[in-house]
C-alpha cells in the first residue's frame, strides 16, 4: 500500500486548540443517539462523519478484505483501484491507521478489536490526502462504534436468555408466552376464556428521529401507561417490537374485548410531548375458549397478528381473528 503523505490541508478545520474537535464529536454522537437501533445509530454517525470530512466510507466486519456478507455500512462502492490495494491483506487491528491511494483517491483504513467477534474495519476515501487531525477524528469515532457493537452483541446475548424488554421494562414474547402457559391451566379449571390483543402504534419509533431522543423516550413511557390503563393490573403486557405490543387478558371474552377494543381505538394515543402528537392505534384480537388444547400461544399470536394486518388492509381500527375469511 502506498502512503501518499500528508501534504494536503485537511478538510476538517481544526484550530490549534484541540478542544475544537469536541463540537464535532458531540454532533456525531447526537446523530448516533437519535437512532432507535444501534445499527441505525452507526449509520447516522458515519453519514455525519462523511459530511464533515467530505469523504465516502465503508464499514465492514472481517479479518480479510470486505465482501458482501461482511458489509455493515457503505456510502458508495469502493473504487476498483482501492479494492485492488486491499486484496490479499489480513487486517491486524491496532492503534495505527493505514493510508493508501489509487489514482486520484486517497484512502485510510482503521481497525478496531471487537470482543468475541471479528474486528471492525473502516475505509474512508476522498480526493485529497488525510491530515493527522482527520485520522484522529476517524479513530475516535471508530472507538465509539466499536463500543456500541460490543454492547449490542452483549445485550443480544442477554436478551436471548431474558424474558423482559429492557427498554420498556415489559415482558418480551418469550416472557409473555411463559406467562400465558402458566395461567391457562387455571383458566381451564375455572372455565374462563382469555383474549390476546396485539396492538400496533405506527409512528412511535419515528418520534426519536423527528423530535429528538428525549421525546422518543417520553412517547414510549406514555404509550405504555395508556396501554396499562386499558387492562387490569393483573393482565400481562409485553413489547413485541419497537411499536408493537401484546396484551393477555384473563377472563376476557369476545364481547367484552370488542367493547374494550372500540374504546381503546376511538381516540388513539395522544402524547404530551413537544410538539404534542397524536398516534393511531390498531388492534388484532383472538380469544381462547376454555379447554382449547389445540391452540398454542404461538398460534394465538399468529392469528392475532393476522387479524391486525387484515384490519389495517381494510382501514379498520381493530378486528377479531374469527372475523377473518
Amino acid at each position: 500500500m502506498h502512503d501518499p503523505g500528508l501534504n494536503h490541508p485537511s478538510l476538517f478545520p481544526l484550530r490549534e486548540n484541540q478542544s475544537s474537535i469536541l463540537p464535532v464529536i458531540r454532533k456525531i454522537l447526537n446523530a448516533m443517539r437519535g437512532a432507535i437501533l444501534p445499527r441505525l445509530g452507526i449509520a447516522a454517525a458515519l453519514t455525519e462523519l462523511q459530511k464533515i470530512l467530505q469523504s465516502d466510507s465503508f464499514l465492514f466486519n472481517s479479518f480479510t478484505p470486505p465482501t458482501d456478507d461482511s458489509i455493515l455500512h457503505q456510502s458508495a462502492p469502493l473504487p476498483q483501484g482501492l479494492q485492488d490495494c486491499l486484496q490479499g491483506n489480513t487486517f491486524i487491528p491496532d492503534q495505527s491507521a493505514i493510508r493508501f491511494s489509487a489514482g486520484s483517491q486517497y484512502a485510510v483504513l482503521i481497525c478496531e478489536v471487537i470482543r468475541s467477534q471479528s474486528p471492525l474495519g473502516l475505509i474512508c476515501w476522498k480526493n485529497t490526502s488525510w491530515s493527522p487531525e482527520d485520522i484522529e477524528l476517524l479513530q475516535t469515532v471508530m472507538a465509539f462504534i466499536a463500543t456500541i457493537q460490543e454492547h449490542d452483541a452483549l445485550q443480544r446475548r442477554v436478551l436471548g436468555e431474558s424474558h423482559y424488554d429492557f427498554a420498556s421494562n415489559l415482558l418480551n414474547w418469550d416472557g409473555l408466552k411463559d406467562e400465558m402457559e402458566r395461567r391457562i391451566p387455571r383458566l381451564d379449571r375455572e372455565g374462563l376464556p382469555a383474549t390476546l390483543m396485539v396492538a400496533y402504534i405506527p409512528g412511535l419509533t419515528d418520534i426519536a428521529q423527528k423530535n429528538g431522543f428525549q421525546a422518543g423516550e417520553d412517547a414510549l413511557v406514555q404509550c405504555i401507561a395508556l396501554l396499562r390503563k386499558a387492562v387490569r393490573p393483573t393482565d400481562a403486557v409485553a413489547r413485541l417490537s419497537g411499536n408493537t405490543f401484546a396484551l393477555w387478558m384473563d377472563g376476557g371474552d369476545r364481547f367484552a374485548m370488542a367493547e374494550r377494543a372500540e374504546r381503546m381505538t376511538a381516540h388513539g394515543i395522544p402524547l404530551l410531548i413537544e410538539p404534542p402528537t397524536h398516534l393511531p392505534l390498531y388492534l388484532g384480537l383472538i380469544s381462547r375458549e376454555p379447554e382449547d388444547q389445540e391452540t398454542s400461544p404461538d398460534t394465538l399470536l399468529e392469528r392475532a397478528t393476522q387479524a391486525l394486518h387484515d384490519a389495517m388492509d381494510e382501514q379498520k381500527k381493530w378486528r377479531f381473528s374469527y372475523e377473518a375469511p
